[in-house]
């Protein structure tokens, strides 16, 4: 049995939340703190590089493009990281990319906490880089872990997934006049699943900027340390829960 039709939680399921949660968290952080700019929605950078640039301005679109050259490069690191790790288990290959993962966003967390807000200057290209560089790493281990039409830093493809399954079931069940829940398979709940959980993860930040805002930088770390936990258990085939 594969990951993605399995009928129970797996490590892969627990990992690939945990960095999903991760992302819905470092995007909230980033686009409150680091002035309108996220580090893992690529796809939301490019909208806000165009308009920066259209409107012309250049500090805004600097910004942007520091966040999509620092995941460009976390990207291409991850891969040749897990490249050069070909020979051992996918279990450590994900290890390796999601510690380095956990690195970057420590240093994001203690650059945070030691300097003075709002941060401007160098410095917050270097924290922008950094949180940045860190989702590109971890596009790669969501990569690694290939259960289909999950990415914990792309949740548009996801969404359509699961829309498209809403659709079918919407279309069989007045077909047959009664409900049809098949097109909801495994895979698709698992979709939905992380879809939710990035949105967790986007809440609790934004109630932490509202309530604790230094406090604001601790779940998406919290979150990458629970992943890297978990991705320790992983199995190319899961054969029982490990809950």
């Amino acid at each position: 049995m594969d990951h993605a039709n399995a009928t129970f939680l797996t490590a892969a399921d627990l990992t690939l939340a945990a960095l999903a949660f991760v992302s819905g968290s470092a995007d909230i952080f980033a686009f409150l703190k680091f002035h309108d700019v996220f580090t893992s929605a690529m796809t939301g950078n490019t909208a806000l590089l165009g308009l920066a640039l259209g409107q012309g301005h250049i500090l805004a679109a600097q910004r942007s493009l520091a966040a999509l050259f620092g995941f460009c490069c976390g990207s291409i690191a991850g891969t040749i990281a897990n490249e050069a790790a070909a020979n051992r288990s996918r279990a450590g290959r994900l290890c390796l990319l999601i510690g380095a993962e956990a690195v970057c966003l420590t240093a994001v967390l203690v650059l945070w906490a030691i300097t003075r807000h709002p941060v401007y200057g160098p410095l917050l290209y270097v924290l922008i880089l950094t949180g940045a560089f860190a989702m590109g790493l971890q596009s790669i281990a969501a990569r690694e872990i290939n259960i289909p039409g999950i990415n914990t830093v792309v949740v548009t493809n996801t969404l359509t997934l699961v829309m498209s399954a809403v659709g079918a079931a919407l279309r069989r069940s007045l077909r047959q006049g009664r409900a049809d829940v098949s097109p909801f398979t495994p895979v698709v709940l698992r979709q939905s699943g992380m879809l939710g959980i990035y949105l967790g993860g986007a809440a609790l930040s934004g109630l932490l900027a509202e309530t604790l805002p230094s406090l604001i930088a601790i779940p998406a770390l919290a979150a990458v340390l629970l992943a890297f936990v978990t991705a320790r258990s992983f199995r190319d085939k899961p054969r029982q829960s490990i809950i």
